[in-house]
C-alpha cells in the first residue's frame, strides 16, 4: 500500500509537469501558423501512456491522479485541439466512464473545456469529423447522461449539500452549454429536469456559497437570456426554446421567487445576495416583458408570486399595504424601463 501511495503521488506530479509543458507550448500554437507543432512529438510520445493510466482502475480511482489527467487532457484541448480532434471520442468515453466511477468535478470542468473549445477553435469540429449538427448531437447526448448520473447520486446516494463540488460542476458546466452551445443544452432530453434539479438545489445547498452562486447564474442567464450578449445564431438557438423556458418558468417560478426573497431576507450568507437579485430580478424582467398586461393585473403570476413570498419573509411590522406599494413600485419601474431598472 505504501509503495502504491508513493507511486500514485510520483504519477500525480508527472501529470503536473506536463500539464505545465503544455502551457508553456501554448504560445508555439499562436506563433507559427502553418508549421508542425512543437507539441506533436510530445504529444505522440505521451499519448500511449496517457491512455494507459485512463486505462487503469487503480488510477481512475485516485482523485489526484484522475484530476491531474483531466488536467492534462484539459490543456491540450487548449492548446492543440486540431491534434485533439481525432481522439475526441475515446477522449468522452473515458470522461463518461471515470465520472460514473468517482464522480470527480474534475470530469465536469473537462466537458465544459470541452464545450467552449468546440465553439471557438473550428480546426478542432474538422479533426473530429463532425459538422455543427454532429457536435449539437454529442454534446446533448453527453449532457443528458451526465445528469442522469448527477441526478441519481444526489437524490439516492448522496444529497446536494453533501456534493457541493459536484452541484458547483455540474451547473458550470451548464452555464457554458448556454454561452458556447445553447442548441445542445435546449435539446437535451434531460432539460427540464435540469431546470427543476436547479431549484431543488437552492434550497438543499443551505448556502453553501460556490455551488448556490453556480445554480443561481446558470438560472439568471437561461430566464434572462433575453438580455445575455451572444451571437445570431445562439440567439435564434434560445428563440426556437423561448416556449419551453417561458413554461419552465411558469411552472417552478414561484418556489423560485420564494427562494431569492427569503435569502435576501436574511435566509443565506451575505456573499449570495448579489446572485440572488440577479436571478429575481431576471424572473421579474421575463415576466414582465412577455406578458406587459401583468402589471396592471393583480391577479398575474407575477403578482402573486412575490405576494406569497413576502408574506412568507417579512415581519409583523411590514403590513400588506406596504407589501403592496413595494410589489407595485418594482412592477411599474421595470415594465417602464427594462433591463436599464435594475
Amino acid at each position: 500500500a505504501g509503495r502504491l501511495g508513493h507511486a500514485l503521488g510520483a504519477l500525480t506530479s508527472y501529470l503536473g509537469v506536463l500539464k505545465e509543458i503544455i502551457r508553456f507550448c501554448d504560445s508555439s500554437a499562436r506563433s507559427k501558423q502553418g508549421e508542425v507543432h512543437v507539441l506533436s512529438d510530445v504529444l505522440a510520445q505521451s499519448w500511449p501512456v496517457l491512455n494507459d493510466i485512463a486505462q487503469s482502475t487503480v488510477c481512475r480511482s485516485n482523485e489526484a491522479v484522475l484530476s491531474g489527467l483531466l488536467d492534462v487532457h484539459s490543456q491540450l484541448l487548449g492548446v492543440v485541439p486540431a491534434l485533439i480532434g481525432p481522439y475526441i471520442q475515446p477522449l468522452i468515453e473515458f470522461v463518461v466512464k471515470a465520472f460514473e466511477e468517482t464522480k470527480c468535478p474534475s470530469a465536469l470542468c473537462y466537458i465544459s473545456n470541452a464545450v467552449e473549445t468546440f465553439d471557438s477553435e473550428p480546426s478542432i469540429s474538422a479533426a473530429a469529423g463532425l459538422d455543427q449538427n454532429g457536435t449539437e448531437n454529442l454534446f446533448s447526448q453527453l449532457l443528458s447522461h451526465i445528469c442522469i448520473e448527477t441526478f441519481a447520486y444526489a437524490t439516492q446516494t448522496a444529497r446536494p449539500c453533501d456534493c457541493q463540488q459536484l452541484i458547483n460542476g455540474l451547473f458550470e458546466m451548464a452555464q457554458r452549454y448556454l454561452l458556447f452551445c445553447p442548441g445542445a443544452l435546449l435539446g437535451c432530453q434531460q432539460f427540464s429536469s435540469l431546470f427543476e434539479f436547479a431549484v431543488l438545489c437552492l434550497t438543499e445547498l443551505k448556502g453553501e456559497v460556490e455551488s448556490t452562486r453556480a445554480v443561481l447564474i446558470f438560472l439568471a442567464q437561461l430566464v434572462g437570456w433575453r438580455e445575455v450578449r451572444l451571437g445570431d445564431a445562439k440567439m435564434a438557438k434560445l428563440s426556437q426554446h423561448a416556449n419551453s423556458i417561458d413554461n419552465l418558468l411558469a411552472r417552478f417560478g414561484e418556489n423560485l421567487t420564494l427562494c431569492c426573497l427569503r435569502a435576501l431576507a436574511g435566509g443565506a450568507p451575505q456573499s449570495t445576495w448579489p446572485a440572488y437579485s440577479d436571478c429575481l430580478f431576471c424572473i421579474m424582467l421575463q415576466v414582465i416583458t412577455s406578458a406587459p398586461s401583468s402589471v396592471a393585473d393583480p391577479n398575474s403570476s407575477l403578482n402573486a408570486w412575490l405576494r406569497a413570498a413576502m408574506a412568507e419573509v417579512t415581519t409583523r411590522h411590514v403590513t400588506q399595504e406596504i407589501t403592496a406599494t413595494v410589489i407595485r413600485a418594482l412592477l411599474e419601474m421595470i415594465a417602464a424601463e427594462g433591463a436599464k431598472s435594475k
